[in-house]
């Protein structure tokens, strides 16, 4: 039996497919960190390998929560089925955009010093004491930036998905709310 849509049911049941939808997606990332471990040609292809099936494993589970939603609800049209699919978006990206940030502070402090002395041993016949001050200086930020990129990066995979699969699971029907035409004759 479908529930009656409301605006507030619309929002619990995107926060808790968000909770969902960014468990699979650190899981996935998880894995594709654990895999960028191994060295080598090998490692950067099942590296890649990684990555590439996070995209899809996120895509067709993405698909599936919107499917669910709009079996599990009495008049989900294109539209609201979108703007549900934005609801999930923002949620999981919140969610994983804090992981990321979690991540970077707390299991792997250290990684961004030794990015940062990479790049500073890469370009050292570039740089000048202004621009190693400029990157010394970015490093304590370095949280924020990784939220703020991760956000949209998430949300702007999310709003793709959510606008393509929408169109499939509820098409858009343009003459829906149309009266019957006037015959002039």
């Amino acid at each position: 039996m479908k529930k009656e849509f409301t605006s507030g049911e619309s929002w619990n049941s995107a926060a808790l497919a968000g909770l969902v939808m960014a468990a699979v997606t650190i899981a996935a990332e998880l894995i594709g960190t654990l895999t960028g471990k191994i060295p080598g040609f090998l490692g950067g292809a099942v590296h890649f390998l990684a990555w590439a099936g996070k995209l899809v494993l996120c895509a067709v589970f993405f698909r599936y929560l919107m499917k669910r939603f709009h079996t599990s609800f009495e008049g989900i049209d294109y539209p609201r089925l979108q703007r549900y699919g934005m609801k999930l978006a923002l949620f999981s990206s919140i969610i994983v955009a804090a992981w990321a940030v979690v991540n970077f502070m707390v299991f792997s402090p250290g990684s961004m010093e030794e990015i940062m002395a990479t790049v500073k041993e890469s370009y050292a016949s570039m740089m000048d004491s202004n621009s190693e001050a400029a990157l010394e200086r970015m490093l304590p930020k370095m949280p924020y930036y990784i939220a703020v990129g991760s956000v949209i990066y998430c949300f702007l995979w999310g709003w793709l998905y959510s606008t393509l699969f929408a169109r499939n699971i509820a098409p858009n029907d343009p003459f829906s709310g149309m009266e019957e035409p006037i015959d002039n004759q």
